[in-house]
């Protein structure tokens, strides 16, 4: 267990759309290293989005070459700058780590296609006939290799070969044939090139379905732990952040040290936030739990929250997002004054909260045409709006830019917010200072207790020596709390405290915190 990331926060960058720092319309590694006091501001980790060699059909999780960075996003040296800044101000890096599949470009799938055998030929799942039939996604007629070839998502996107948790054909190999050896051998060698150039670690991308038929990831595990176990003989401070979205597995079982809570497996996460039609990446529909309308419940979040933190504890960590670049942007239909109680309830949690870039000022969703595969996501990856000047101060361009930038961008801005003292950014920030300057004694395996799971929501973190208090409200009803302690109030917005009762108004949220 890592505890040397148990009170942090983490940033994440969509490099394409964050700065662009030589006027082409696109971001770049540059642009990250000099917006990383920004970044600073609000995060202890930054995770950013492919920077590899790809044909972009699927937003870089296509990729061509590891061990290249893609020349619209700069050089080697350029990562280089990059970490380097990042360690002086104290931030980690992470990276994405795409192993579940590469772009059909890639080298190794080039070489496996072909009808002779070679050294490539096991590296991807092939079937032993075109012409059978065959259950999984699969791409037929695309090679002179007998056989069809197993795809994770897109058709560009040739699954590698981890192997099947059981065999029921005779193509399969399974997860602990030799046969897989050689992909694992691959991950380990990516993973210790980039952590040899000071990368601190990296986000794993479709993490619990590496192995093929896996219930509830187990034969997945099983694999991470043997690279995992690899990788830290030489770098045991390695980070490995999840996508998996069920904790209890990836950080118990896989040797992860964080999992993020997605859109899958639980809809606790998606009650929260993401409950209204076209607020999700899936069809939705229903009431969101953080809405001013107060119709939503939060009882499914905490079941499968408090399952999961308990079932960790000791092991890792859980990460609950405002968003990333796979959902609609959590701003969809939320006032300012709404997602500061969103902030203030990831925040306050156990947790290591995530912040997608430009959440902090209530970036808003895009209904755009899709690019780089990006569909119904697309809209979520639009120019960070850093001021009201040209390009919203993305890019110098004259030309176009990556996508268009929102509308809005005059008024929701960085610069603008930091000249307001209420703006949402600014509530952001000093929520931000406040968990680091109080709640940095309260480590995830803290004692959590939820009082309330309706409106208001209620609960306590505990120390031997301490005790924090939160109450948020995320409706427009109003409600009397009697407080189970008489402490300072460290962060607190339409809310007051008499005789030892906070009167909650409409969005609203109070911390508090005593010494026992």
């Amino acid at each position: 267990m890592n505890k040397k990331i148990s009170n942090s926060i983490i940033y994440n960058v969509y490099p394409t759309s964050f700065y662009d720092s030589n006027g082409d319309g696109i971001g770049d590694l540059k642009g990250i290293t000099e917006k990383l006091e920004y970044i600073k501001q609000f995060a202890d980790i930054v995770w950013i989005n492919p920077i590899y060699k790809s044909p972009f059909r699927d937003g870089g999780y296509d990729i061509e070459d590891y061990y290249a960075i893609d020349e619209k996003f700069g050089t080697m040296d350029d990562v280089k700058a990059l970490i380097k800044k990042a360690h002086s101000l104290g931030l980690k890096v992470l990276f994405d780590l795409v192993v579940g599949h590469t772009s059909d470009k890639h080298k190794w799938f080039i070489e496996s296609q072909k009808y002779e055998r070679n050294e490539y030929s096991d590296y991807y799942i092939w079937t032993d006939e075109v012409f059978v039939s065959c259950p999984y996604k699969h791409m037929t007629g695309m090679s002179e290799r007998e056989g069809n070839y197993l795809v994770n998502f897109f058709s560009f996107q040739p699954a590698l070969n981890f192997g099947f948790a059981k065999k029921k054909y005779d193509w399969q190999n399974l997860y602990t044939d030799k046969a897989c050896e050689k992909v694992h051998d691959e991950v380990i060698k990516i993973c210790k090139y980039y952590l040899a150039l000071g990368v601190d670690g990296f986000r794993v991308d479709l993490a619990s379905s590496i192995v093929k038929d896996d219930v509830n990831g187990e034969c997945s595990c099983k694999v991470w732990r043997k690279i995992f176990s690899e990788v830290r003989k030489e770098y045991k401070d390695a980070i490995f952040l999840s996508e998996w979205g069920e904790p209890k597995y990836a950080v118990t079982n896989g040797d992860f040290d964080i999992d993020f809570l997605t859109h899958s497996y639980n809809d606790g996460y998606n009650n929260l936030f993401r409950k209204e039609p076209g607020t999700n990446a899936f069809k939705s529909d229903g009431n969101s739990f953080f809405r001013k309308e107060g119709k939503g419940e939060a009882d499914t979040f905490f079941d499968y929250f408090l399952d999961n933190l308990q079932k960790t504890k000791d092991k890792g960590y859980i990460s609950v997002p405002s968003g990333n670049h796979d959902l609609p942007r959590i701003s969809i239909g939320r006032t300012s004054d709404e997602l500061k109680t969103v902030f203030a309830f990831i925040l306050a949690l156990p947790n290591i909260p995530m912040i997608y870039y430009g959440d902090e000022i209530g970036m808003p969703y895009s209904f755009l045409k899709t690019k780089d595969g990006g569909y119904n996501r697309t809209g979520s990856r639009t120019p960070m709006q850093w001021s009201a000047g040209k390009n919203a101060g993305f890019s110098e361009a004259d030309t176009d830019l990556y996508l268009p930038v929102n509308e809005n961008y005059t008024v929701v801005n960085c610069e603008a917010m930091e000249k307001d003292e209420n703006s949402l950014m600014n509530s952001v920030k000093k929520l931000v200072k406040t968990k680091r300057d109080f709640l940095s004694d309260f480590s995830p395996e803290c004692d959590f207790e939820v009082i309330s799971e309706t409106y208001p929501l209620i609960f306590t973190r505990k120390t031997k020596e301490k005790q924090f208090f939160c109450a948020v409200n995320p409706s427009g009803g109003e409600y009397e709390v009697a407080l189970p302690i008489n402490g300072k109030i460290i962060a607190c917005e339409n809310t007051t405290i008499i005789d030892n009762t906070a009167k909650l108004k409409g969005l609203s949220y109070c911390w508090l915190i005593s010494d026992l």
